[in-house]
């Protein structure tokens, strides 16, 4: 079955060379006409599914109380901003803004008077007294006051409705002295948007850059003509250009995630390219023709190429399994990637080495060593000191645990995304005025809005406060009474103040029978948080209101971002491990065999992770996905070895010098696969997005960790294998005799 598998990839490039290259131009070409239709994602939406309990209750809730996750906030800044024309300029812009298309509501100290009394005070001593009364949280101090936009429209009319909101704060003129600038979600996820796109050009530019860097310094001694130093590289820029163009027929959008894939294809791709060129060119130089190294090379490294290919398409695929939509988008897409790279390093690559490679075999001279060639002797020399290498490898395992399990997690998606935006600093000057707003909001399920409903609602938020010293402060229904003058003492007085108290203050806390509370929280880390969390419910519980209700707001979400994080990344490991096992056992039929590929991957996550924690490097939510990525991508390096070495082994060659021949005949093309892999994901580091630069690192270190590994402890676990059967069967023989 196998042999007819690779009997038919053979037949692209013996008999059908030019209908292969043909057929592969096609589909590049509408893969680029298909790529203009890809959509664009950001934000919570792209880390929760639609089926998550919390995050469905968290856009219930914004529906309900009209806390839409998009605002707008305008800055209004100045000496002093708190006086008539100040605020009659803030009426006036305000009623401008609120007749765009997806704007709703407009909030600001000059609406709270207005829609309080009905006009604006001419009396600037009254007109401060009651701005700060009435519109507090949008008065932080005397010289800055703040507009609230509540956007209606969906995030695909984001762009537009930005530039249009920008074009009316342009058109009209403020006070002399005063200067108004806008932020919020839409504006940053607008800008967000424009740098995803120009993010991935850059990416995919210096992805390129490297990979010709790479091949230049380690392929140019693997190819005998340098016509074909760069052919891993076409592959590269086939496959992720193909498997872009199939984004929108997958409906899978570009977001700050999935981005990288471009860049990451570039490098990965190349290693099955390189991997079947430097078989191909040992063919070659024995004296093989084209048509028949083409054929003899797809037969002998097929194998392995399959299992480094279905073993890191394991990888990426086990991503599903993390619950996080734009994280099972990454790694579809590189699978897919990844089995494009395959076919065509197999079929399109073969076929053209068939079509243009006329060097006569007398002329092929065997190449000489290069420094990479002596420098990989030095890994040969591993396996005589098998014993030492698995112990300092046990060793490393287990100091660097400590540090692969305190890593600490980023659980805030704007620390993901561009700080330099302007939407985003002015974000940060927004927080660092009026707080960062960390709160648990209560929803309650009650019987109905009334004086006792109010006043059971603000003894249970009063207990809850009380009870948990975490909890700084709370805001309800009753607290708000307190901002207009005092709490009604019966139903009567109630439904007065009930009626005088602006709607769009009260629909803060009250959506029909539906009441909210806000208890306010003080920093802290997410296991906190979580701890926290737990806490409130249990004094809900304990305290016995009788009401159904839930827990939300942008705190709690992080804090479910953070349990994606650890939960989706120990999911993702443990199904990586598992399947990759079972494949190996399948293929080999032997657990020795299917254990060496695991055992320098194994080593390689528990070096990353205490990397990362000695430098502070902090785990996110696609950084997550690495162990996975790790077993996927460097199992590779530790197939061809044990492949190679098994193959030298049938041909009567002793376990070190076996290891040996290995080395010698596929390090270099393993350290171009490797390089180039990691020249892929260095190439994030050019990324304006913390989360894709800090991705780039660690996984960077990941590669270059597994490469290490591959050409060391791999060996080394071989030949120490086999010398403890054999003194095992050793021992054996006085006993059976």
């Amino acid at each position: 079955m196998r042999d007819k598998i690779f009997d038919f990839f053979s037949l692209a490039s013996s008999r059908f060379p030019i209908t292969t290259l043909a057929l592969t131009f096609i589909l590049f070409l509408l893969a680029i006409n298909a790529a203009s239709n890809v959509k664009y994602a950001q934000g919570y939406d792209t880390y929760f599914s639609e089926e998550h309990k919390e995050f469905k209750q968290y856009k219930l809730f914004s529906k309900d109380f009209g806390t839409t996750i998009a605002s707008v906030y305008v800055f209004i800044k100045g000496d002093d901003v708190v006086n008539y024309e100040t605020f009659e300029f803030m009426l006036k812009l305000g009623n401008a803004l609120s007749a765009i298309d997806g704007v709703g509501e407009v909030k600001s100290p000059a609406h709270s008077i207005y829609n309080r009394l009905g006009y604006l005070p001419s009396d600037e001593s009254l007109l401060s007294e009651l701005a700060f009364q009435y519109g507090n949280f949008y008065l932080p101090k005397k010289s800055f006051a703040l507009m609230e936009l509540e956007i209606t429209a969906s995030q695909d009319k984001f762009e537009s409705l930005s530039k249009e909101i920008e074009r009316k704060i342009a058109f009209y003129t403020p006070p002399p002295g005063v200067t108004v600038e806008a932020t919020g979600n839409p504006m940053i996820r607008y800008q967000v948007t424009q740098s995803i796109k120009g993010s991935m050009q850059t990416m995919g530019m210096a992805a390129v850059i490297l990979m010709i860097s790479i091949l230049v310094i380690v392929f140019r001694g693997v190819v005998t003509s340098k016509k074909y130093l760069l052919l891993p590289l076409l592959i590269s820029i086939l496959t992720a250009t193909m498997a872009f163009g199939l984004m929108p027929l997958l409906g899978i959008p570009l977001t700050e995630t999935t981005n990288a894939f471009f860049p990451v294809l570039i490098g990965l791709s190349i290693e099955y390219a390189a991997q079947f060129q430097s078989r191909y060119e040992e063919e070659r130089r024995n004296g093989v023709r084209p048509v028949q190294a083409a054929t003899a090379t797809v037969k002998s490294v097929g194998v392995a190429l399959s299992l480094a290919m279905i073993t890191t398409v394991i990888g990426f695929l086990s991503m599903v399994f993390s619950g996080v939509p734009s994280l099972s988008w990454f790694g579809i897409l590189s699978a897919i990637g990844l089995v494009i790279a395959y076919i065509l390093s197999l079929t399109f690559l073969p076929s053209i080495l068939v079509v243009t490679d006329r060097t006569d075999r007398e002329k092929v001279q065997k190449r000489e060593l290069g420094v990479t060639d002596k420098g990989l002797k030095i890994a040969a020399r591993t396996a005589r000191y098998s014993s030492a290498v698995l112990l300092i490898t046990a060793i490393v395992i287990v100091s660097s645990y400590y540090g692969y399990s305190n890593v600490n997690l980023q659980t805030d998606f704007f620390k993901y995304i561009p700080q330099d935006l302007p939407a985003m600093r002015k974000f940060n000057e927004l927080q660092s005025l009026v707080g960062s707003q960390d709160r648990i909001i209560a929803v309650f399920e009650t019987d109905g809005v009334n004086f006792d409903t109010v006043n059971e609602i603000n003894n249970l938020a009063k207990y809850v406060t009380s009870s948990e010293p975490r909890i700084t402060d709370y805001a309800d229904l009753t607290t708000l009474f307190f901002r207009f003058g005092k709490q009604p003492e019966n139903e009567e007085e109630f439904y007065k103040f009930m009626e005088l108290v602006p709607e769009d203050n009260v629909k803060r806390y009250v959506a029909g029978s539906t009441m909210a509370i806000y208890f306010t929280v003080a920093p802290m880390d997410w296991l906190e948080f979580r701890e926290l969390y737990d806490r409130v419910k249990e004094e809900i519980d304990f305290y016995g209101a009788g009401y159904g209700y839930y827990l939300t707001g942008d705190v709690v979400l992080k804090m479910f971002v953070a349990d994606l994080i650890v939960n989706g990344q120990n999911r993702m490991t443990i199904a990586s491990f598992i399947l990759v096992f079972l494949l190996l056992l399948v293929v080999y039929r032997s657990i020795s065999k299917a254990v060496v590929p695991l055992l320098p991957i194994t080593t390689v996550i528990a070096v990353t992770g205490g990397v990362m924690y000695l430098f502070g490097i902090e785990r996110t939510l696609i950084s997550a996905s690495l162990n996975s990525l790790t077993i996927g991508l460097g199992i590779d390096f530790s197939i061809h070895v044990m492949e190679r070495y098994l193959e030298e082994r049938r041909k009567g060659l002793s376990p070190e010098k076996a290891v040996e021949v290995t080395v010698e005949n596929i390090g270099k093309a393993i350290l171009t696969s490797g390089l180039t892999m990691a020249g892929g994901f260095a190439a994030m580091l050019v990324s304006p997005f913390p989360i894709m630069a800090n991705f780039g690192v660690v996984s960077v270190l990941a590669i270059v960790f597994s490469l290490i590994a591959a050409l060391t402890i791999v060996p080394a676990f071989l030949v120490f294998t086999e010398r403890f059967n054999n003194n095992l069967r050793e021992k054996q023989k006085p006993a059976a005799a």
